[in-house]
This record gives structure tokens, C-alpha cells and sequence, in this order.
């Protein structure tokens, strides 16, 4: 019985092959008579002459993959298609593991999961078939744009899909520049049909960054924003970044500023917009300005105050720093950031008069036990504060490392209390660090 299985498989192999060559040489007839009917003046004059010519050079472009299915379990999908893989080989893409399945004229690409994700075309049964099926609807689209909404119609939306299809697989192959190009025919053809396709359009331009072909990222995003996609803000951030990286700060910063006054509630366009205000040293009034007003439209996001806690930080005002720092805690009573900085300007304090005890005389005892005496009520602060932060967040190391240091501080006086908590955070760090 098992041999006449193994005899039944391959016959159906083979029969599946056989299938497969009858329907490539059907192909191959069909693409040598449309290449007989374009070369007849009067047949080229005809909108449908195209169609027909974008159809078969369409199914010419899939003729080898058009089995293949994204998203589907490989072990389900070797059994629909005609032939086996030469090889399976395991390799790393963008950070992610996957097996690949090299066939001649095309690899599948499967996640640790079994499913395919996508594939490479190495081959097209003409080539530039796809390409030559774009150039074919134009030309019938010249001639007659009104053919688009009856015959032309499947052949073009057929079209479109395959442009976005091929582009998602290029994208995943890390080839971003080609898969631009894809999706800017995607929307090309989808405009045909009267649509206008912005997601393709911004597709393209994200494709294009991360190709480093700035300029025409920048364009695509432009397009996508001017027919209504930008994100609630979130296009003129990107494009913002864009210019950022080409070393153009004043655009970007005019660009962010612009999309600010339509979303002002936008968290990244505020955090970008100080960011570059505070590296192209702008006036601190107008970064301080810019937060009031965000304040006033969004007063109970804690963002927004710890933004400006950071920025009195680096101008030097550890007094405002440290009010914004706990503005951020009454806005968000759970921002244990808020509390951490707080914390840590008031230890600062602290420190500063440690410092100024340090240098005295050794022998001026009494103007270093004064200096000493006013460290304490900073590090009482900061520890009440810090404290505070440990319980929303027990498992941030750096809060429990500063609480450390402050015991130390405090021990030295030799309570047993101060000691014990000393120990108990000492104890703590050790583990976290130990990753317990």
C-alpha cells in the first residue's frame, strides 16, 4: 500500500507539472498574438486592444507565483504548488528569523510560525511584464479613460494589487528605493480608476527615507499631505525628521511650527519643536511660550510639564526645573518621572552644599557642620520624593541606586534607622543588578 502511495504522489507531480507547461505554452501564444495585434495600426488605435494587452502581460508577470499565497501555512502551501524547493535555508532579514524556500524561478520566505510573509519573483515568464502591463493601461487610458469603468476595470484593479503585493514583498527584502517605486505605480494605477490613493503615496515616501533618497521622500509625504493624510500632525513630524537629517533645522523647525497651530495637542510636534529649538539655541522665552500654550489646550498631560522641567534643567534654573519636574506629578498623580527628577534636583541642592563643605579648612569644624546642616533638608526632600517614584515604579534601577546613595548620606549619623534603610536599598541595588 505504501508504494502505491509514493506511485500516486508521483504521479499527481507529475501531472501537476504538466499542467503547469500546458498553461505557460497557452500563455506564450497568447502574449506572441498581442504582440501581432499591437503591430496592426488600426488594432493599436483601439482602447481595448490595450486591456487585453495590460491583462495577459499582467498574468505573464505572475505567471510562476500566482500560486503563492502571504499569510498562509507553507506546509498547506507545498501542497497546492506543482513542484518541491531546491533547498531550505534559514536566514535573518531586518532583525527577524526566517526560513527560506529557494525555488528557480522564485523564494518564499516563512516565520518561525510556518506562515509565508513574502516572496522574491527571481524571474518573469517575459520579462518586464509587469512594467510593459503598466505602460499598456496608460496607453489605453489615453485613448479612452471611459473604458476604465467597464471592461478595464478588473484588469487595472488587478493591476494595482499586484504593484502593492510586489512592493510590500521589496520593502521586506530591505530593497526600500524599488519598493518605492512600486507603490508610486500602485497609486498611478488606482488614480486611473478615479481613486485617489493616498496611502500608497505615503507608503512610498516612507519606503523612499528609509532608502536615504530624501528629496523624493519628502515629495511623496508632501503629496500625501496635501490630499488630506497627514496624521493628525504626524506626517509633518516625519518630514520634520527628514529635514532634520539633511541638516535643514530652520525648515523643519518652520515646518513643525506651521502644523503645530493646526495640532496643537500633538505630543510629538511640541517634543520635536523643543528639541530643535533648544539644539539651535532659540530664545528660552519661546520654547517656554510655546509649552504655556500646549499647557493650556492639554493641562492634565504631565509630558508637557516634564518637557519644560528638562529644559529649565539645561538653562541652569534647577529651582523651576524642579517645579515643572512636580507640576508633571500633579498633572498625573502616576508619572513617577515627575516625582524621580524632582528628586534628583533637590538632592542636587543637596550635593552643592556637601561640595562647599568639602573645600573648606579641615580645620573650620563649624562652618562644615553649618553647610551640612542645610544639605539635610534637601536630601529629607529628595528621599520623601524618590521614595514616592519607587512605589509607582519599583523595578527603575536608577531610582533605587539614588536612594542608595542618599542612605549613605543619612547613615552616617549612625541612626539605626537610616542604617536599615540604607542596607534594605544597598541590598536591592545588588539584586537588581544581578537582574533577581
Amino acid at each position: 500500500m505504501k508504494k502505491l502511495l509514493l506511485i500516486l504522489a508521483a504521479a499527481a507531480t507529475v501531472s501537476a507539472v504538466s499542467a503547469q507547461t500546458k498553461a505557460l505554452e497557452s500563455l506564450n501564444k497568447r502574449l506572441l498574438k498581442s504582440d501581432e495585434t499591437i503591430a496592426d495600426p488600426k488594432k493599436a488605435e483601439l482602447a481595448g486592444t490595450w486591456v487585453d494587452r495590460a491583462a495577459v502581460l499582467l498574468e505573464a508577470s505572475t505567471a510562476y507565483t500566482k500560486d503563492l499565497i502571504a499569510d498562509f501555512p507553507i506546509d498547506e502551501l507545498l501542497r497546492m504548488i506543482p513542484e518541491e524547493p531546491q533547498e531550505v535555508v534559514e536566514i535573518e532579514l531586518s532583525g527577524s528569523p526566517y526560513k527560506k524556500y529557494v525555488f528557480e524561478n522564485y523564494d518564499i520566505y516563512v516565520d518561525e510560525n510556518g506562515m509565508v510573509i513574502f516572496w522574491q519573483a527571481k524571474h518573469e515568464f517575459r520579462p518586464g511584464a509587469l512594467e510593459g502591463s503598466f505602460d499598456a493601461l496608460k496607453k489605453a487610458y489615453a485613448i479612452d479613460p471611459g473604458i476604465f469603468s467597464g471592461k478595464g476595470y478588473i484588469v487595472t484593479d488587478n493591476l494595482y494589487n499586484q504593484f502593492q503585493t510586489n512592493g510590500m514583498n521589496l520593502y521586506n527584502l530591505n530593497r526600500k528605493a524599488e519598493a518605492g517605486d512600486l507603490f508610486v505605480k500602485a497609486a498611478e494605477t488606482n488614480r486611473m480608476l478615479d481613486n485617489v490613493d493616498s496611502v500608497m503615496i505615503y507608503y512610498a515616501g516612507i519606503s523612499y527615507n528609509e532608502a536615504g533618497e530624501y528629496d523624493k521622500a519628502l515629495e511623496y509625504l508632501h503629496k500625501a499631505k496635501e490630499i488630506g493624510y497627514d496624521q493628525a500632525g504626524g506626517v509633518d513630524s516625519y518630514m520634520a525628521y527628514i529635514l532634520q537629517q539633511q541638516g535643514k533645522n530652520d525648515e523643519a523647525i518652520a515646518l513643525l511650527e506651521a502644523a503645530f497651530v493646526t495640532y496643537p495637542t500633538n505630543n510629538q510636534l511640541v517634543t520635536q519643536l523643543i528639541d530643535l529649538y533648544v539644539q539651535t539655541k532659540r530664545d528660552p522665552e519661546q520654547v517656554v511660550a510655546l509649552l504655556d500654550k500646549a499647557k493650556a489646550l492639554d493641562p492634565t498631560n504631565g509630558a508637557l510639564y516634564l518637557l519644560e522641567g528638562a529644559l529649565w534643567e539645561q538653562m541652569g534654573n534647577p529651582d523651576k526645573a524642579e517645579a515643572a519636574f512636580l507640576q508633571a506629578t500633579e498633572a498625573d498623580p502616576d508619572n513617577y518621572i515627575g516625582y524621580m527628577n524632582a528628586g534628583i534636583m533637590k538632592a542636587r541642592k543637596g550635593d552643592s552644599f556637601v561640595e562647599q563643605a568639602q573645600k573648606l579648612d579641615i580645620n573650620d569644624v563649624k562652618g562644615y557642620d553649618a553647610l551640612i546642616k542645610q544639605a539635610v533638608p534637601h536630601y529629607d526632600g529628595a528621599i520623601e520624593l524618590l521614595e514616592k517614584a519607587h512605589t509607582i515604579n519599583p523595578k527603575e534601577i536608577g531610582i533605587v541606586e539614588t536612594l542608595k546613595s542618599l542612605y549613605y548620606q543619612k547613615q552616617q549619623d549612625r541612626s539605626p534607622e537610616m542604617e536599615a534603610k540604607f542596607k534594605h536599598y544597598n541590598d536591592l541595588y545588588k539584586s537588581m543588578q544581578n537582574g533577581e
